[in-house]
């Protein structure tokens, strides 16, 4: 099994900061925090197995899409030495459109 480096692109930061904060602004910041934590722990995991979820590849080269906890759905990259985490959408964000993946 071979390793892969994770990186996180600077939209997919921004985007756990942003779900960090709305959670922390609905009174539970300590939640915010373990929650994203969560979070960055499976993301790390991809190192490892990164060939999970549902595979784009014939829409864009690399592309997976995984789910995590039911709530967050993660964009991802698999390239050859790396995986890149392109994105983090929360709940009911539109992360089809903001991929420029077809609808159903």
């Amino acid at each position: 099994m071979t390793r892969r480096p994770v990186f996180l692109a600077p939209r997919a930061e921004a985007d756990l900061d942003r779900i960090a904060i709305w959670i922390a602004e609905q009174g539970a910041p300590v939640a915010a925090l373990d929650y994203v934590g969560r979070i960055r722990r499976s993301l790390s995991s991809l190192d490892q197995i990164p060939e999970r979820g549902t595979d784009y590849g014939r829409i864009r080269s690399g592309l997976r899409v995984i789910a995590f906890e039911r709530r967050i759905t993660i964009a991802i990259l698999v390239r050859q030495d790396r995986v890149e985490i392109e994105r983090v959408f929360y709940a009911g964000q539109a992360w089809r459109k903001a991929l420029k993946l077809p609808e159903h």
